[in-house]
């Protein structure tokens, strides 16, 4: 294994690159150390690590299958559905076992200082509405003023109750 490899249009290696190959080679030990210094020995941990994983267990023969569809992921309490106001002001109904979104509820916006929850709805530019059953439930609370006095998390925990998710 080589410390650096270099790539280069010509064929062979070029002259300045062996060289820096070769002073590579000859102060492994110092690069180490300086490397386990900058890591706080992160870097021969590492290397310890890929050697055992390599060490550790064959490779598998065959095809490999792999579901990335989540249903892998959800865990025994999937169906426990939360509602939150997420970092990017997402106000999303998720299932707290899985992780996975159920709906798109609607966002906290802002025009000039003030801060309000709108609905996920066709007259607020979303491309596509809540089920009408669950539109008639919180529609009340379109254009509620998020502020100290209804802070998200009240928000959320109105909306969670008001859809029997509490």
């Amino acid at each position: 294994m080589t410390l650096v490899d270099i790539i280069s249009k010509k064929e062979g290696p070029r002259r300045e690159d062996e060289r820096a190959r070769n002073m590579l080679q000859a102060n492994r030990g110092a690069v180490t150390q300086i490397a386990d210094h900058l890591t706080q020995g992160g870097y021969s941990a590492g290397k310890r690590a890929k050697a055992a994983a390599a060490n550790a267990a064959p490779a598998p023969e065959g095809k490999l299958f792999y579901d990335v569809s989540g249903r892998s992921r959800i865990s025994a309490d999937s169906g426990d559905i939360r509602v939150r106001v997420s970092v990017n002001n997402r106000v999303v109904a998720y299932d707290s076992g899985s992780g996975k979104q159920v709906h798109m509820l609607g966002e906290i916006r802002r025009q000039e200082d003030t801060r309000y929850f709108a609905l996920a709805s066709r007259e607020n530019g979303f491309f596509s509405g809540l089920p009408d059953e669950i539109t008639e439930k919180i529609s009340e609370l379109d254009g509620q003023i998020i502020d100290q006095a209804c802070p998200e998390s009240l928000l959320a925990a109105e909306i969670s109750e008001r859809l029997g998710f509490s």
